[in-house]
């Protein structure tokens, strides 16, 4: 077994308010942990490859290719497709799990929100 330390002591600053922790990455799957303080918002870029972001703990919004905001707390997820531009900012302190993968299939029984 090998442990990895996500702690925020060993995150990098990636944009104000904004920090992240790799855990596992190579060629096509990247899984790490994102934080987000309270009012700080992530740049809006395209995503690299499809990626899900899962919401640990707190509540925000975020904002996938047609712009508009949508709401999003602790054991919610949003997927965007590879390429498509989109943001998360957060209402209370964010902790995010995120995974990139190409193709990204979700789960037959996933519950999926309006």
């Amino acid at each position: 077994m090998e442990m990895i330390d996500v702690t925020a002591g060993v995150a990098r600053q990636i944009a104000p308010g904004f920090t992240g922790a790799g855990v596992v990455g190579g060629e096509e799957a990247h899984l790490g942990v994102l934080r987000v303080e309270a009012g700080a918002e992530i740049p809006r870029h395209p995503a690299v490859a499809d990626q899900a972001l899962l919401v640990v703990a707190g509540r925000g919004e975020v904002s996938g290719g047609d712009g508009a905001w949508r709401p999003i707390e602790a054991g919610q997820a949003a997927i965007w497709r590879a390429g498509e531009p989109h943001t998360t900012r957060a209402i209370e302190d964010l902790t995010l799990v995120v995974l990139e993968l190409p193709d990204l299939p979700i789960h037959p029984r996933a519950v999926r929100l309006p």
